[in-house]
C-alpha cells in the first residue's frame, strides 16, 4: 500500500493538515466524527499574522478575507466600564508584518478550508467516529463506530482536548502495566467561559475594535464582525476541574445571569447583549490549559489541542495548531522523499524532530497564555495594581510589538511551495527557498 496519512479530526487544525499534505503530494483521508465539516457553533477565531501568511501561502488570502473583518485596535476597561487602556494595536502588528490580524467564526475558516481542499468529496469522511486505533511495524488500522475499518501507515491525531489518540499514546509509553489503569490528563481545566454571538450587530460598537474587560476572578472579550457581534466571559474556578464534566444550556443560562453585569463592550453590559444571541450557537465550557508529556508513539502522532491546550486570552490556540502541522508535514515529506516506505524507526525519529522543534514554542505559549489570563482576572489586590499601573505607563500597541511580535515572526511556513510573503518592518524569521515562476 502506497504511503497515507489518516488525520483524525475535521477542525481547523486538522483540515490545514489535510492541506499540507494535498500540497506535499501526500495521501490522505480525513475522519470527522460529526456530520458534517463546517459548523457554526463556539468561538471567534483570531488569525494572527502567521496563520494569515500560510493561507496567503496556500492560495487562500482573498478566500479567508471574504468571510473575515480585520483588527485594527485593542481597548481594555475594568467589569465596570472604567477605561484602562486601548491603542491601534493590530495595526500596528501589520505594519511589522506585513498582513493583517483577522477575526472570523470558527465555521467560516472550515468553510474556506473545506471548499477549497483537493479532493475533498473523496477525502473527507464525516460520521467516522474512530472507536479504537492498532498498529504495528507496517501501518495503523482505525476502528470505526460504524463497524468499518480505515488502514493506513500513520494517524496525525487532531482530535481535540479530549483526544482519544492522546490517551494511546499515554498507555503505549506507558507499557502493559498501564492498559487498565485509569489517566491523568495533561489539559486541566482552571476557568469556564461562556462563547456566543448575536443576531446582527449594534452600530455604536466600533468595527475590527477587540474589547478586553479585567476584574476579579472574571474577564470578557468580544468584538464586531460584519454582521454579529462575537463575545467571551471567562471565569477562574475555585480550583482546578477533573474536565469530564458537560454543561448544559440551563447552565449556561444560569452563567449569563450571574455574569449580566459584566461589561464586555464599552458602555455595553453582558445583559444587554445576551438576548440578542443566537441560542443555538452559545456554548458554556471549561478551558483547559497544558501540553502533551509525549506528542508521538509508534505510527501515531498528535497536533493542535490534541498536544497543547492554553485559554483563548491570548487568541494563540489555533495559530500554535497550524504552525505544529507545518513543521510536522514539512518534516514528514522529507522522510517520504528519502524512503517512500519508511519504516517505525525512521517515523519516530521524524515524529521526535517534530516534538522537539514545537514543543518548546507550544509550552512558552501556553505558559504565557496562563501568566496572561491570570493577569488579567485579578489574582489579588497587588494583581490590580499591577495592571492599572501597566496600563497607564504607555503606549499599548508598542507594548504589544516589543512582546509578540518577535515571537510571530518565528513562525514556520511549508518549506516545499514557491512564496512570495508580503513583509513590513520586522523581518521574517524563515522565507521561501524557493523562487516564484513568473506568470508567462
Amino acid at each position: 500500500m502506497a504511503f497515507r496519512v489518516i488525520v483524525l479530526g475535521g477542525g481547523p487544525a486538522g483540515i490545514f493538515t489535510a492541506h499540507a499534505l494535498a500540497a506535499a503530494g501526500i495521501d490522505f483521508i480525513v475522519l470527522e466524527r460529526q456530520p458534517e465539516i463546517v459548523r457554526f457553533r463556539g468561538a471567534l477565531i483570531v488569525l494572527w499574522p502567521p496563520f494569515v501568511r500560510l493561507m496567503d501561502q496556500l492560495g487562500l488570502y482573498e478566500p479567508v478575507l471574504k468571510y473575515s473583518t480585520p483588527f485594527t485596535s485593542k481597548t481594555n476597561f475594568t467589569h465596570s466600564g472604567e477605561p484602562l487602556c486601548s491603542g491601534r494595536v493590530f495595526e500596528a502588528v501589520e505594519q511589522e508584518l506585513g498582513y493583517p490580524t483577522i477575526g472570523l467564526s470558527r465555521g467560516n475558516l472550515l468553510r474556506v478550508l473545506f471548499e477549497n481542499l483537493p479532493g475533498r468529496d473523496t477525502k473527507v469522511r464525516t460520521n467516522a467516529n474512530a472507536v479504537k486505533i492498532e498498529t504495528d511495524k507496517d501501518g495503523v488500522r482505525v476502528h470505526l463506530a460504524d463497524g468499518s475499518v480505515v488502514d493506513g501507515s500513520i494517524v496525525i491525531a487532531a482530535d481535540g482536548v479530549h483526544s482519544p489518540a492522546r490517551e494511546l499514546i499515554q498507555r503505549l509509553g506507558n507499557g502493559p502495566s498501564a492498559s487498565g489503569e485509569k489517566l491523568t490528563s495533561p489539559m486541566v481545566p482552571a476557568f469556564v467561559s461562556l462563547f456566543g454571538h448575536t443576531r446582527g450587530v449594534r452600530e455604536d460598537v466600533a468595527l475590527g475594535d477587540f474589547a478586553e474587560s479585567h476584574g476579579p476572578g472574571i474577564a470578557s472579550q468580544s468584538t464586531r464582525l460584519r454582521d454579529s457581534m462575537y463575545f467571551t466571559v471567562l471565569k477562574r474556578l475555585p480550583e482546578p476541574a477533573s474536565g469530564e464534566e458537560r454543561f448544559t444550556k440551563e447552565d449556561a443560562d444560569r452563567f449569563a445571569e450571574e455574569m449580566s453585569d459584566v461589561t464586555i463592550f464599552p458602555g455595553i453590559k453582558l445583559k444587554e447583549i445576551w438576548p440578542r444571541r443566537e441560542e443555538t450557537n452559545a456554548v458554556f465550557i471549561h478551558q483547559q490549559e497544558g501540553v502533551a508529556e509525549k506528542w508521538y508513539h509508534g505510527r501515531v502522532v498528535l497536533v493542535g489541542d490534541a498536544a497543547q491546550k492554553m485559554t483563548s486570552i491570548n487568541g494563540q490556540g489555533a495559530l500554535t495548531a497550524v504552525a505544529a502541522s507545518t513543521t510536522l508535514v514539512n518534516n514528514l515529506r522529507a522522510t517520504l522523499n528519502n524512503n517512500p516506505n519508511p519504516s517505525t524507526e525512521d517515523l519516530e525519529t521524524t515524529f521526535a524532530e517534530y516534538e522537539a522543534s514545537r514543543k518548546p514554542v507550544a509550552a512558552g505559549v501556553v505558559g504565557f497564555g496562563a501568566w496572561l489570563t491570570r493577569f488579567i482576572t485579578w489574582t489579588d489586590e497587588e494583581n490590580e495594581a499591577q495592571d492599572r499601573a501597566q496600563s497607564s505607563a504607555g503606549d499599548l500597541a508598542k507594548q504589544v510589538v516589543e512582546r509578540v511580535v518577535p515571537g510571530l515572526s518565528e513562525n514556520p511556513i511549508l518549506d516545499f511551495i514557491p512564496f512570495e510573503s508580503r513583509h513590513g518592518n520586522t523581518p521574517w524569521k524563515v522565507e521561501s527557498q524557493l523562487s516564484v515562476r513568473p506568470q508567462l
